[in-house]
């Protein structure tokens, strides 16, 4: 056998273990691959209802907040409406009260001239 002879039996072994080696790499990817296909198909199987249903949830949460918007149109309209109601009410009050206090002033002041005898008791 001569060198040359040799050289080719030495590569020869080593494409072969290369090739060896490249091939239990292949079915190790191959098998990965399948795995994550698998989990792929998993997570789709359960996140897809799961995306439908918090589709659903926001959709009936928007609905709600919608309706809790009016609510609070209406509330605000409701406020507004007795902040008026209630300064009317004080603008109607306050001439007939202060007519009444203003009498019941005059009325206290002639009791008291009628108490102390007539004399002019003006304080």
């Amino acid at each position: 056998m001569t060198v040359w002879d040799l050289v080719a039996v030495v590569v020869t072994v080593c494409v072969i273990v290369t090739m060896a080696v490249l091939l239990l790499i292949l079915v190790q990817l191959i098998s990965v691959l399948k795995q994550l296909r698998s989990a792929a198909d998993r997570l789709a199987d359960q996140a897809l209802p799961a995306v439908d249903d918090l589709r659903e949830t926001v959709d009936h949460a928007d609905i709600e907040l919608q309706r809790l918007q009016g609510v609070v149109q209406t509330a605000e309209e409701a406020s507004k409406h007795i902040g008026s109601f209630g300064r009317s009410f004080l603008r109607a009050a306050s001439v007939p009260f202060i007519k009444l206090k203003a009498i019941s002033a005059g009325a206290k002041s002639g009791f008291d001239r009628i108490k102390n005898g007539g004399r002019n008791s003006l304080r």
